[in-house]
């Protein structure tokens, strides 16, 4: 989800105060990690009510008993208002907060202010999508000295493509900035679709299912492990995204053309999925519009 740093320093300022141990914060990561997609995708679904969803998801998760003081503030004032659980901090739950304004006469509104451009993905809201997912011992300081924050396994990073390091240094992680670069300009261009909340549950019935990995292209030349693949596009965010290769062995880069366009979510392929059990991108989405309503943008 999408939130700018400003916002999300108001709306995270509460947890970070509290003193929880490491095995709280980890349990919260997994709740967080099981419930995100549900709770994204309840707020849609409010949303074909005359809810403002993406209003709500912008402003970031809130600790209950904040969003319950604005409930009542919203209320007071008419708006109609439901609080969406995600995961347990402390003694609290972080929740979203959607709203539904009160009945007003209908305004004819000009043509053009009919459809809201999407809000880009900020180099800030994949950071903190980043390690909201996977674990990593990087500080995001590393996106800047050295073009790369890596997960704990070294198997999945945001990675800027365009970074030049200072004169003198020779960070160790430049080869993957140089792959992602030929990744995209020169590369394979492995797949192109529109990822959300809906794509990534008919990824998650998948793995329920115990489907075990998914590659970008039809000739699943590039697997990924099921879950993997489902936080990758977590971190990616929602909006069109594009999935290259510089060559057969990887890294897969994922681009999303909300983002900065020199950032991308790189993971490695798995050399030990087996063809037979690695389904294709197509597949997927196929799942995601049977079963999830899955609709892409006509224009991506």
């Amino acid at each position: 989800m999408g939130y700018n740093r400003a916002k999300a320093k108001t709306v995270y300022q509460p947890m970070r105060s509290m003193a929880l141990s490491s095995a709280s914060h980890e349990a919260f990561r997994r709740e967080w990690e099981a419930n995100f997609d549900a709770a994204v995708e309840k707020a849609r679904q409010l949303e074909k009510q005359g809810f403002l969803a993406e209003e709500g998801l912008q402003k970031g998760a809130l600790m209950e008993s904040k969003a319950k003081q604005l409930s009542r503030q919203l209320q007071e004032r008419g708006f109609q208002v439901e609080l969406i659980p995600v995961a347990r901090w402390g003694k609290e739950q972080a929740v979203f907060l959607v709203y539904k304004p009160p009945a007003t006469p209908a305004e004819p509104k000009p043509a053009q202010a009919q459809q809201k451009a999407p809000k880009p993905i900020s180099t800030q809201n994949l950071i903190q999508n980043f390690y909201k997912t996977f674990k990593s011992t990087d500080d995001p300081s590393m996106l800047a000295k050295e073009g790369v924050i890596m997960d704990k396994a070294h198997m999945v990073g945001i990675v800027d493509i365009e970074f030049t390091p200072q004169p003198g240094t020779s960070p160790s992680r430049v080869p993957v900035c140089e792959r992602g670069r030929k990744a995209k300009k020169s590369g394979l261009k492995l797949a192109q679709f529109y990822n959300d909340s809906k794509l990534r549950a008919a990824l998650l019935e998948l793995e329920r299912l115990r489907h075990k990995w998914v590659s970008p292209d039809v000739r699943r030349d590039f697997p990924i492990p099921i879950d993997m693949f489902r936080k990758v596009l977590r971190v990616v965010g929602d909006g069109p995204v594009t999935a290259y290769a510089p060559d057969e062995d990887g890294p897969i880069y994922f681009f999303n053309e909300r983002a900065p366009g020199n950032l991308a979510v790189a993971c490695v392929k798995d050399y030990d999925a087996t063809t037979s059990d690695t389904d294709p991108m197509d597949y997927v989405i196929d799942i995601a519009k049977a079963n999830f309503g899955y609709q892409p943008p006509l224009a991506q």
